[in-house]
């Protein structure tokens, strides 16, 4: 396992002894997803949103030390003091879990889908249309994703969630589920990764449905003025065009699976 990955105890010794004062120990614990491929690629310390964190905060004399985590876990962390920052936050999840700190500005955004097989010539043009297919989605969406989102799936006899998104698309081609729910981006990744081990034959064509929207995400931090300087150097990303160079990073590359039954390419949306 990479060097810089840390368990929770660690994260709290470090914590303790270097107190409050984060600028003097130049490292930040940023808490991310555990299994959330292309924009958190674990085993490596790479990934689309590790990569906007740290290059972020390297101009302001820090080093990142990223933990990974289920979504619930990584909350509790930061509320519990066991890391600095925690990644995959919006007004809903701040509302939802009652966290405090300081919110950024948007780092990035998911594009979450309702995917299906082609092959059972779904037509959704509306949420509430999903209560009557078995759906997967993925941790804590039912909070993440509004009011509409949980109406529906409070109503659901057939919904569940999971940590692992790559099983997602598993049970998906397995006919497990009539619909899973989550990123484009992340759908692709790990169709491509499953096809290419041969756990699964991902080559059925499949149908995509918008029906959620972009979902904006930012990072929460213990200090007003981290955030600030944190709020700066994203902008400066953005302007220099080294911001669109991270996602280009990540473009899917598997040549098995045909162009005309990916998501559509990786692409910025803030």
């Amino acid at each position: 396992m990479h060097s810089k990955k840390v368990i929770l105890a660690s994260v709290l010794v470090g914590f303790l002894a270097g107190g409050t004062n984060l600028k003097a120990a130049e490292k930040l614990t940023v808490a991310f997803g555990e299994i959330l491929a292309p924009w958190v690629l674990a085993d490596s310390d790479k990934g689309i949103i590790i990569d906007i964190f740290e290059e972020a905060v390297e101009p302001l004399g820090f080093a990142v030390e990223p933990v990974y985590l289920p979504y619930a876990r990584r909350l509790s962390a930061y509320k519990n003091g066991l890391v600095d920052v925690v990644s995959d936050i919006n007004l809903n999840t701040i509302q939802g879990h009652h966290l405090e700190g300081y919110f950024s500005d948007i780092a990035y955004s998911y594009e979450n889908f309702a995917f299906s097989l082609h092959k059972r010539q779904f037509n959704f043009t509306h949420m509430d249309q999903l209560r009557d297919h078995s759906l997967l989605s993925w941790q804590d969406a039912a909070i993440h994703l509004g009011d509409e989102y949980a109406e529906m799936v409070n109503k659901h006899p057939q919904y569940s969630e999971t940590f692992d998104q790559s099983i997602q698309v598993k049970m998906l081609f397995l006919e497990r589920y009539d619909v899973v729910q989550m990123d484009k981006q992340i759908f692709a990744y790990y169709r491509a990764k499953i096809a290419s081990s041969n756990d699964v034959d991902t080559s059925q064509k499949v149908d995509s449905f918008p029906l959620f929207g972009a979902s904006p995400n930012g990072f929460m931090f213990r200090t007003k003025k981290l955030r600030d300087d944190f709020n700066q150097q994203l902008a400066h990303l953005k302007q220099t065009g080294q911001y669109q160079l991270i996602f280009e990073r990540y473009i899917p590359t598997n040549q098995q699976i045909k162009p005309e039954n990916l998501a559509k390419p990786l692409v910025p949306l803030y």
